[in-house]
């Protein structure tokens, strides 16, 4: 979190908003390490306080293009900072491998704001030839994203506490998937029960 304030407190000021979030204590908990299909990136869960930051419809974006050093001095980095709807979703930091980041090493000059393309919601799609009508009127198209899982594709579909979520496999079962430890329980109930709770 430190490494993302003072970073995001280098780039324009349009981009403050964010580092109020970490000022309000947003976050929760963080996921690491296994998705096969992100291997860099840290996901973050969030408190309640998370619809007070959000804004619906914004199209996501990532900030990327940034550089920042292992403490020693000795390697760059790639950084990427993601956010959806206007709130902080994660980061990247490719090929970390084990080594520390000075947090205040940040090289922003030649930072870039990418948004998602316009077919964003490609998961969504892919998810909506697995449900029928009325199980895809229960789901957020904005929750949808595709997790590649020990070799098993599940399209996230709500978060849960602590970073765990409820995902629906690509045959269709749903499932509570929970990273400490890390387990996929097939769950018995509807979509309908399992989203009302």
């Amino acid at each position: 979190m430190v490494l993302i304030y003072k970073t995001i407190e280098k780039l324009p000021a349009d981009f403050e908003q964010l580092n109020d979030q970490i000022e309000a204590d947003l976050f929760t908990s963080a996921l690491v390490g296994y998705s096969d299909s992100y291997p860099d990136f840290v996901s973050f869960s969030y408190s309640d306080e998370c619809n007070e930051f959000r804004r619906r419809g914004e199209r996501d974006y990532e900030i990327s293009n940034i550089k920042v050093q292992d403490i020693n001095g000795d390697n760059w980095f790639d950084y990427t900072i993601f956010v959806s709807e206007e709130v902080i979703t994660g980061y990247s930091i490719k090929g970390l491998a084990g080594n520390m980041i000075d947090v205040t090493s940040a090289d922003v000059a030649s930072y870039v704001r990418r948004y998602d393309s316009d077919d964003y919601r490609r998961d969504y799609q892919n998810l909506k030839e697995i449900l029928d009508e009325d199980e895809i009127k229960l789901i957020n198209p904005d929750d949808i994203y595709e997790v590649n899982l020990k070799e098993r594709i599940f399209y996230h579909v709500r978060d849960l506490e602590d970073g765990d979520f409820i995902g629906i496999e690509s045959n269709g079962l749903i499932c509570k998937i929970t990273h400490d430890p890390f387990e996929i329980i097939p769950l018995k109930e509807s979509l309908a029960e399992i989203l009302s709770r």
